[in-house]
């Protein structure tokens, strides 16, 4: 095979691959560095700027690296841009970083366990039984962040998993 054909059909199979990939829209708004919060490091920025941008979608950052910040800074941005209030859904044991963090962006945000705790506009915390059980529908929320990726193993496996996901 002459190096003509083996360039051919590198091409082709490029091609192929290319038309096999799904393009997710988006689905989000344009954001600049200048946008963000100064106590973002680059890594957060960068992050938070592709998540706003693109609009539903994962940060899946190590233990360590921000995520608290940068899910912050994502519904910060995202209430700014669209108005009403955001709701993060996590565990209970990662409340009390949430409000730290939130204190450091100049945030206030509020752990609720029904609508009526909540007021038109904010950052709201909630725990997944909350969401999961129906005592609070996602619906009611402009931007809604989930915390902690561990819930979500299950990828449709587990009841609760299942259950929680129809609430989305």
């Amino acid at each position: 095979m002459t190096a003509t054909h083996v360039a051919a059909r590198a091409h082709n199979y490029d091609a192929f691959l290319r038309a096999k990939v799904a393009a997710v829209p988006s689905l989000g708004f344009p954001v600049t560095t200048a946008d963000l919060h100064p106590a973002l490091m680059p890594h957060q920025a960068a992050s938070v700027i592709w998540a706003v941008r693109g609009g539903r979608r994962a940060l899946f950052h190590a233990f360590g690296l921000g995520k608290t910040l940068m899910q912050l800074e994502a519904l910060r941005l995202t209430l700014q841009h669209a108005g009403g209030r955001g709701l993060i859904v996590l565990p209970l044991g990662v409340r009390q970083e949430f409000i730290r963090d939130a204190a450091l962006l100049g945030l206030s945000v509020a752990f609720i366990r029904s609508i009526d705790e909540a007021g038109p506009e904010g950052i709201y915390l909630t725990n997944y039984e909350t969401v999961r059980d129906g005592k609070l529908d996602p619906r009611d929320f402009t931007v809604v962040s989930l915390e902690e990726a561990a819930v979500l193993r299950g990828c449709g496996g587990t009841k609760p998993f299942r259950e929680l996901m129809r609430r989305f």
